[in-house]
């Protein structure tokens, strides 16, 4: 009868282990996307106010942006560029996203961040301006979809959890 009650308990933790694993992924998406925002908009600044040319401008924004997982994307987007200049930013920011891929990054986002390497690597400072200007303003009702689906379903996915292991447990009992 032990053994039953310790299995239970091992099945309900496991059910709750599963959905905080879910609703991890969940903040995961949220902060990426958050610290997407936060990187771009300094690049936006850093454009319009010290013209810096494009691998020093990348590394800029990456040692700003403190240990989010996108500014070793930008980090590693810059190193590609200073090895091969030639390549262009485009290139060079889709060889980081192949070397660094980011597991919580959904389409959404890799579009708008596509786009903006292609517009960043011709162009004049104001309409680079203008290109980091938009994919702020693409990736904020992304950032707000993610911060509600945190919200609203990270608590229900913790409490399914419990309850699929609660159930597990009764029926192994």
């Amino acid at each position: 009868m032990m053994l039953g009650a310790a299995g239970a308990l091992l099945c309900m933790a496991l059910g709750t282990a599963l959905g905080a694993g879910l609703k991890e992924r969940r903040c995961a998406w949220l902060r990426l996307l958050e610290n997407e925002m936060e990187l771009l908009t300094r690049m936006r600044l850093l454009i319009l106010e010290e013209r810096l040319g494009l691998p020093a401008l990348l590394r800029t924004c990456a040692s700003d942006g403190g240990e989010g997982v996108f500014s070793h994307r930008l980090e590693k987007a810059a190193e590609i560029l200073e090895k091969h200049p030639l390549l262009g930013l485009r290139d060079a920011y889709q060889q980081a996203t192949s070397a660094l891929p980011l597991s919580a990054e959904k389409s959404e986002e890799k579009a708008v961040m596509d786009a903006l390497f292609a517009q960043l690597g011709t162009g004049t400072a104001s309409m680079r301006e203008q290109a980091a200007a938009s994919a702020i303003r693409r990736l904020r009702p992304l950032a707000e979809k993610a911060r509600e689906q945190v919200e609203k379903g990270g608590k229900l996915l913790m409490q399914l959890g419990l309850l699929l292991g609660l159930m597990l447990g009764i029926a192994l009992w």
